[in-house]
């Protein structure tokens, strides 16, 4: 299992950094870190870093706020309703350009990066059971494939696109966070999961250690 401590703690206080300089020329002491669902990479990231800040900002109050992820996170920073998110590269690149079918309402132009914390990898996940080893074998089965107009479904529909596969190809989607659908393929209701994260998300391992699967 890849650990992401040390990158992140460099990033973390690169971070920091940034945000002291903001501090002491007067910017607002709250800070609103916007994650994903609890089940996914960003939302225990958001939680160390907001404990940097906690820690290393005086008079600083922080909160961990659970979201959508990558599109929420950027719509809500561009509203004022967080000051520091997790979100997918190509996420950003559509806020940037005001993509409106990715769920931006125009040109994000609040947004400012800070640092890129680690590798995401999209991860195809099947119970053995459902007999799914390609892209091929999801037409007739059942899939999630995240939250709705979330930076997972995004990546759901490029890779979809790419393979010349519609969502009507499937027998069912689901809309649902990386725990919710875990649950539901423990459960025999879900054939697969579609899950834009790091090596290692706790909802994968979790899974794996429940059913047997393939990815």
């Amino acid at each position: 299992m890849l650990d992401f401590r040390t990158k992140f703690v460099a990033a973390g206080a690169l971070a920091l950094s940034l945000g002291l300089g903001a501090m002491s020329a007067g910017a607002q002491e709250f800070i609103n870190v916007l994650t994903g669902g609890t089940s996914g990479v960003y939302y225990p990231l958001g939680v160390a870093l907001s404990e940097i800040y906690g820690k290393g900002i005086e008079g600083a109050r922080t909160q961990v706020q659970a979201t959508k992820a990558s599109v929420e996170n950027l719509n809500l920073l561009q509203q004022g309703k967080g000051e520091i998110a997790f979100a997918l590269g190509d996420s950003v690149k559509l806020a940037a350009e005001g993509n409106t079918e990715a769920g931006f309402p125009g040109k994000l132009d609040k947004l400012r990066g800070i640092a890129a914390i680690y590798p995401n990898y999209i991860q195809i996940v099947a119970s053995k059971e459902s007999g799914i080893k390609t892209l091929a074998d999801l037409k007739g089965k059942s899939l999630s494939v995240g939250a709705p107009a979330s930076g997972t479904e995004l990546n759901a529909r490029a890779i979809f696109a790419a393979a010349g596969l519609k969502y009507e190809d499937l027998g069912r989607v689901e809309y649902l966070p990386f725990a919710e659908s875990v649950e539901l393929i423990k459960n025999r209701q879900l054939d697969a999961t579609l899950q834009s994260a790091g090596l290692g998300v706790a909802s994968i391992r979790d899974l794996a250690t429940s059913v047997p699967i393939n990815v």
